[in-house]
């Protein structure tokens, strides 16, 4: 390698650590940016190889723990060091779309659990707090509501509605964290393909979004938690019928996203303006009963294959 060569590999490893750092740093301050930075990383490891993603992180971590405290440095190795290579060698490595999200959703997966782990130990958090903030948050609404003149009947029927919302939060508590690890995956391997599409990078084709569809095996997922919601309930076992609301409520998006596809795809065929879909698709996805009906229609296209397209197994 030349001197030049070895000159601007240093810079550009070093203009990518910087926008890491900083993205670690906002991110004690303002978490949204945990959604994008693995995404220099991820870019400097498919540039440059493993070797310069580790001691990137490595040097992330250091200068995060000298400017926000040790413990946020501790957090940044999880959220760089494992989901940010790990999803840069599956992109390096050239595997499919669907394996590089199964793969890189184990990554996160495992920094969230070790993110946990961290604040359990270090940090003193407990799971029970946060049903402790929602129940002081529905104190809260109920007393605004009170203020505002609300009759004591309809201020009963909004706390009963608030008490089933926050129980409803704790059941699908496993389904919300799955679906929450499968989006961030999801949205890092999207930022990175756009990224490294724009710096010139030829990758694997990810299929049009109107053409994604699921084998109907996965309809039996569907039935299968509805079916254990069902006989939880009948017989009145709490864990049947737990188990059952995650996996169906699980499956239920997933039909979703293939239902949204679907609409998609006769959106494209019959010529919808651009915009005009993207607002249509807002509504059904913001309103509860569309949305429902989106899974459902997701559901059936497994079966009856609305678009006459082969599936992703």
């Amino acid at each position: 390698m030349t001197r030049s060569n070895n000159t601007r590999m240093l810079v550009e490893s070093a203009f990518l650590v910087a926008i890491s750092t900083l993205f670690c740093i906002l991110d004690a301050y303002m978490p949204v940016f945990a959604f994008v930075y693995p995404l220099p990383v991820v870019v400097l490891v498919v540039r440059r190889g493993l070797r310069a993603g580790i001691w990137a992180t490595v040097i992330t971590v250091a200068l995060t723990g000298m400017f926000v405290g040790p413990f946020q440095g501790l957090l940044v190795f999880t959220k760089i060091g494992i989901i940010g290579i790990t999803l840069a060698e599956c992109i390096r490595k050239q595997y499919s779309p669907v394996t590089t999200l199964a793969i890189t959703s184990v990554a996160v997966a495992v920094s969230i659990a070790f993110t946990i782990g961290v604040n359990l130990i270090i940090g003193g958090f407990n799971i029970a707090e946060l049903w402790d903030m929602m129940a002081s948050a529905t104190d809260s609404a109920i007393e605004l509501y009170r203020r505002m003149g609300l009759s004591e009947s309809e201020i009963a029927r909004m706390e009963e509605y608030l008490s089933q919302f926050v129980e409803m939060a704790r059941i699908l508590l496993p389904a919300s964290m799955l679906v929450t690890v499968v989006a961030v995956a999801g949205f890092n391997y999207l930022m990175a393909r756009l990224i490294l599409r724009k710096l010139g990078y030829k990758l694997v084709e990810l299929e049009p979004f109107s053409k994604w569809r699921l084998s109907w095996h996965y309809g039996w997922g569907y039935i299968a938690g509805l079916s254990l919601a069902f006989i939880g309930q009948l017989q009145g076992i709490p864990l049947v019928l737990n188990i059952g609301t995650n996996v169906a409520s699980v499956f239920s998006i997933v039909f979703a996203v293939q239902g949204a596809a679907v609409v998609w795809f006769f959106f494209e065929k019959y010529r919808v303006p651009k915009v005009a879909r993207w607002l249509l698709m807002i509504f059904i996805v913001l309103n509860p009963t569309f949305l429902q009906m989106l899974s459902w229609l997701g559901v059936f296209d497994a079966w009856l294959d609305f678009r006459k397209l082969s599936y992703i197994e």
